[in-house]
């Protein structure tokens, strides 16, 4: 196998891309929205964006909820990890 065909297999996630949801939801739980969370989903979906080349204007006009989205999102399906449900909010935004 090729370097280019490994690299171009998969992407490399950092920050909060392999963290359960239920470990989310208990970290919101106790303390609130996670600020750095809520860091990381702009970076994420800001690279998503570029990766698709989708108009996504509409998530800064209508200033739409990102993390709550995802919170709701982990609420239904705990056993995703962050990036899982991140991929599912991104999605279901029209």
């Amino acid at each position: 196998m090729s370097i280019l065909a490994t690299m171009s297999y998969g992407q490399t996630m950092f920050g909060f891309a392999e963290m359960d949801c239920t470990e989310m939801l208990t970290r919101h739980d106790s303390g609130g929205k996670i600020s750095a969370l809520e860091d990381w989903l702009e970076g994420y979906f800001s690279g998503r964006i570029r990766e698709t080349q989708r108009n996504m204007a509409i998530v800064r006009d209508l200033n739409i909820p990102i993390y709550d989205l995802l919170h709701k999102t982990c609420t239904k399906n705990p056993v995703l990890n962050i990036q899982e449900a991140s991929d599912l909010v991104y999605v279901t935004i029209p």
